[in-house]
């Protein structure tokens, strides 16, 4: 049995930069900031005022994203690229900055002025809801070596910055944490402490992937997949190829795209509020409307792309528009008829036809498209003794057991969600 990805119209929501201290820390930064280079470019109007998500940023996000069904009768999910630390600037003392590497407070910890009581709770509860889905940006986003050599020879908006406890100014805009101009053997390390910070925080490797700023070489891919992270975001906006245009042409029309184990997500359309409850233009909401439709209509699901700035703001009404627009376009693509899905999910049914994903560890929703009743077997949390059919959407038939830590099932095609039971 195939896959019909017309008539499925997958949508996934990719979100970057959850987690991560940037671009003000608190409104006496913003005003300091306001006038130096980045902050006057075209980013720095769009990102000058986004400030590390609240608990309440996420509580109300989740809250709001549970309340809309998709078509397959299950809420919308947001894929939170998530960054796993920040500078520590306690450590990081001018005029010399001497440090070996540079020093970080570890995500959900965070430098003293980022303080977000309560973030850590608000995410893990938005997570057992089944609505935030984190995966890997990074380890901390920065271009450390290119950020420490600014640092050091006193470039002047570098120095403002750190003063304000933020690292946003020309050389950590001109590059990223994985961009090739960086020191290899260090983004070799970063990966790798990201790896295992994401692994330590969440209970669970990363299974997908987006480099920070879209900057990232074959290098990155190669020390990924030796670690089993195989899927890759943004492939059709990677900084630094040529003909660029074109290239992301040729990409929309490949679906699956593998390259080896390697899984490149289609396109993303860009979805940015900007502070407008009826965002208009080229990422707007009508034209991410009308992108999912192009993609459906190619069968492949729809990359919507949105950043954490549209909804983590320093401006209260600027975040509540960007909420308002996010959930007014999931409605609307609900009413459509989407099925939203992260992106280890897309890869699972494109490669074999059915798919898992963990409701924090009281569930697991199965999407089933494969052969009928063909026998799976579902690996279960510690400590699960038992499994039951939670809510089940137009199924006529399934046959679940339990034996040796994990459920074994025979479905016909459809979506369930399997809880565990804890005797």
């Amino acid at each position: 049995m195939s896959l019909d990805w017309h008539r499925l119209k997958a949508v996934v929501i990719e979100s970057d930069d959850w987690g991560l201290s940037a671009w003000a820390p608190d409104d006496q930064a913003a005003r300091v900031l306001a006038d130096t280079p980045v902050w006057r470019s075209t980013a720095g109007k769009h990102y000058g005022r986004s400030t590390l998500e609240s608990a309440d940023d996420v509580r109300t996000l989740a809250r709001e994203l549970l309340e809309i069904r998709g078509g397959d009768g299950f809420p919308p999910v947001l894929q939170a690229n998530t960054i796993m630390a920040a500078p520590d600037y306690a450590r990081l003392e001018p005029p010399q900055f001497e440090v070996e590497e540079l020093p970080l407070v570890t995500f959900p910890a965070t430098p003293s002025r980022w303080s977000r009581p309560g973030l850590w709770d608000a995410i893990a509860e938005a997570i057992a809801l089944g609505v935030w889905w984190p995966e890997l940006h990074g380890l901390h986003h920065l271009p450390a070596a290119a950020w420490l050599a600014a640092l050091r020879r006193g470039i002047s908006d570098a120095r403002r910055a750190h003063e304000q406890q933020s690292c946003v100014c020309e050389a950590v805009q001109a590059s990223s944490e994985y961009d090739p101009s960086e020191p290899l053997e260090l983004r070799h390390r970063n990966l790798a402490a990201a790896f295992d910070r994401f692994e330590h925080l969440f209970g669970r490797a990363p299974l997908s992937m987006c480099a920070p700023d879209y900057r990232w070489d074959d290098a990155l891919e190669r020390d990924a997949e030796a670690r089993g992270l195989l899927n890759f975001q943004g492939h059709g906006e990677r900084e630094g190829r040529t003909a660029p245009r074109l290239q992301r042409f040729f990409r929309r029309m490949r679906f699956p795209d593998w390259n080896g184990r390697r899984f490149y997500l289609p396109p993303r359309i860009a979805f940015e509020p900007r502070g407008h409850a009826a965002p208009p233009g080229p990422a707007g909401r009508d034209a991410a409307l009308r992108g999912a439709s192009d993609a459906w209509g190619r069968g492949q699901p729809a990359v919507v792309s949105t950043h954490r700035a549209n909804y983590a703001h320093l401006d209260p009404e600027w975040s509540t528009n960007g909420r308002s627009a996010l959930v007014d376009l999931v409605s609307r693509l609900s009413a459509l008829g989407a099925t939203f899905l992260v992106d280890a999910e897309v890869r699972a049914l494109a490669e074999h036809g059915w798919s898992t994903r963990p409701i924090g560890d009281r569930a697991v929703l199965v999407r089933y498209h494969a052969a009928p009743r063909t026998p799976i077997r579902i690996p279960a949390p510690s400590g699960v003794t038992g499994v039951v059919l939670g809510e089940i959407v137009a199924v006529a038939h399934a046959e679940l057991s339990f034996a040796d830590g994990a459920a074994e099932v025979r479905l016909d095609p459809g979506e369930y969600l399997l809880e565990w039971r804890r005797d």
